[in-house]
């Protein structure tokens, strides 16, 4: 996914004039509640993960999403739910691999931020003013992932995935 994170980050560097945000938050909103739902109906009715037979390339084109998605509206994760968690990884396999994933693509944005002018001081001393609150939430998911079953875990996944696509589309549409 990687390669691909990192030429959907160069495409909304390319496009961030072009391409109207709010248009990216909605449609990143939809597809993440569609998938939220799908995935909890069809844990709900024993539907087979079709995912498993999916081409191993079609990583690198959700990689493509993720990584625009994230550039454009920090919202790269649905893209990557959307070919991970139907891969049925370990609790603690998936959260790895999600911070390890969003880790290499936030440095991958740098540049890309740094050449539109994000880094400014209002941006900087936000983003320091909210770092605590960061740690915090990092240390709160580390304990609760070693106390979550995985069942549940997934499913408060779906869930959440459902909520976050409907608080992008309130934002975009609000």
């Amino acid at each position: 996914m990687l390669p691909g994170a990192m030429f959907g980050i160069w495409l909304g560097y390319v496009f961030a004039a072009r391409v109207p945000p709010l248009g990216v938050m909605a449609a990143v909103g939809l597809i993440s509640m569609l998938f939220g739902a799908w995935r909890l109906w069809s844990a709900r009715r024993g539907v087979p993960k079709t995912a498993r037979r999916w081409p191993e390339w079609a990583g690198s084109v959700f990689g493509v999403a993720s990584g625009f998605t994230s550039q454009i509206a920090h919202a790269g994760q649905p893209p990557f739910q959307l070919w991970v968690l139907p891969r049925g990884l370990s609790r603690d396999m998936l959260v790895g691999t999600t911070a390890i994933f969003f880790a290499a693509v936030n440095w991958i944005k740098v540049p890309a931020y740094a050449a539109l002018g994000q880094f400014t001081r209002a941006n900087l001393l936000t983003a320091a003013a909210l770092m605590p609150v960061a740690i915090g939430s990092t240390l709160a998911g580390v304990w609760l992932v070693r106390r979550v079953a995985p069942d549940r875990f997934y499913t408060a996944i779906y869930w959440l995935m459902i909520l976050v696509g409907a608080a992008l589309i309130w934002e975009a549409f609000g």
